[in-house]
């Protein structure tokens, strides 16, 4: 059973499609949070130390649907934000959290756009955010391509070490992947919480 599970997954992974599915979902991460990048991330990088896929084209295909991604919540930030923030209510939590999150962005929006790549949710609000506040194009994409860049190779080489260290049992090197990204999916959500409280 295992051995069966494995050949699908390695079917899997040595096809050419799986660059476009780690695209598309790094990219529709940023507007559907739920979607799985990171373990996709993780996982390909760990089965990239096999020789399919190649770790470097992982990288690449997770930063550039991460920063297309980006860019379309930006727009999204852009077009419908100004509407929905102009509606909240003085006094309430969320005007509360959007003046204290939109003047940060004037403070230090290059690192908030920075580390909120690596914030599972933080993502999406600081995307949308920094579009809805009109923070400059030309700042935002400098630095979310850096961000972008970052989160796409430290993920594949993270995965990869991984499936390196665990070349001799590949079921136990795919299951740490696993556990890594669910670490990772955990810790977002445990921020998210804490953020909301």
């Amino acid at each position: 059973m295992t051995d069966t599970l494995l050949d699908l997954a390695r079917g899997v992974m040595g096809s050419p499609w799986l660059y476009l599915v780690l695209l598309l979902c790094a990219a529709l991460d940023g507007v559907l949070p739920f979607l799985p990048s990171e373990a996709m991330l993780l996982v390909s990088g760990a089965f990239a130390a096999t020789g399919h896929p190649d770790v470097v084209l992982v990288a690449l295909t997770a930063s550039a649907g991460a920063f297309a991604g980006d860019h379309l919540c930006y727009l999204i930030g852009r077009r419908l934000g100004p509407p929905v923030l102009g509606r909240l209510r003085p006094g309430t939590k969320r005007h509360g959290a959007a003046q204290r999150l939109s003047a940060l962005l004037e403070r230090r929006g290059g690192v908030i756009v920075l580390a909120g790549r690596f914030v599972p949710g933080m993502r999406s609000v600081t995307t949308l955010t920094a579009g809805a506040t009109a923070f400059p194009r030309r700042a935002f994409t400098a630095f979310d391509a850096a961000g972008a860049l970052l989160w796409g190779v430290s993920g594949a080489l993270l995965g990869y070490f991984t499936g390196t260290a665990f070349q001799d049992s590949p079921v136990k090197g795919l299951l740490v992947a696993l556990a890594l990204a669910a670490v990772v999916i955990a810790v977002g959500e445990l921020a998210g919480r804490v953020r909301r409280n």
